[in-house]
């Protein structure tokens, strides 16, 4: 019983193996395919080749007026944003900016940070105390009316973010305390890690470029 159905499906699925070749070939002028009691009639156009040519003509014709459509967009978006470019410098030459605030990157963390803010940084590279520096990655900056968004930073001509080094110290005492159970294992560690103390002086936004 079970060969004589494996026998069948075999058989089946060679019939409809020869049927898929012979579509593939020939796919618009053959009307009746396979042999057999398994053979089927077929419309001279099947419903996915006429899909394919709407389909063509369809973008042919978007690409005969792709051209004119951009171009258009193209300078629809350069007029928008020169003229947001504009609206900004006015606000910027205004110097009715606000408070400013920034997102920088320091130490491998971000930090959102206006005028007079004093930021703790975990690291021991900053120079001695009373030195003047400048945050470089400036990933944000805003007032109340605009923001410019870095990607991923804002240039050094667009945004001056300067901070001084007011402390060097350590910060208060980790301790963790690892044991193994039936090991015999105990360890307590006790840690502290260096801290840099920085006051942001100035942030400083200069006009944009067209």
């Amino acid at each position: 019983m079970n060969v004589n159905l494996w026998r069948r499906c075999e058989t089946l699925f060679k019939h409809v193996a020869h049927c898929c070749s012979s579509i593939s070939k020939s796919p618009d002028s053959i009307r009746s395919v396979g042999c057999g009691r398994y053979a089927f009639s077929r419309p001279p156009v099947s419903y996915s080749v006429q899909r394919y040519i709407h389909l063509q003509s369809v973008c042919q014709a978007n690409k005969s007026q792709s051209v004119t459509d951009v171009s258009v967009s193209q300078s629809t978006d350069v007029k928008k944003s020169r003229e947001i470019v504009e609206a900004v410098n006015t606000q910027i030459n205004s110097e009715d900016l606000g408070r400013l605030f920034a997102v920088v990157h320091v130490a491998g963390f971000q930090r959102k940070v206006t005028v007079n803010d004093i930021i703790v940084v975990e690291t021991s590279s900053y120079p001695s105390v009373g030195t003047r520096i400048r945050l470089e990655k400036v990933l944000l900056v805003g007032s109340k009316d605009f923001t410019l968004v870095g990607r991923p930073l804002l240039s050094r001509s667009v945004v001056n973010i300067e901070a001084t080094v007011i402390e060097k110290t350590l910060s208060p005492m980790v301790l963790s305390f690892l044991m193994v159970r039936r090991r015999r294992v105990r360890k307590l560690r006790m840690q502290k890690t260096q801290q840099v103390v920085l006051l942001i002086n100035s942030i400083e936004v200069n006009s944009l470029e067209d």
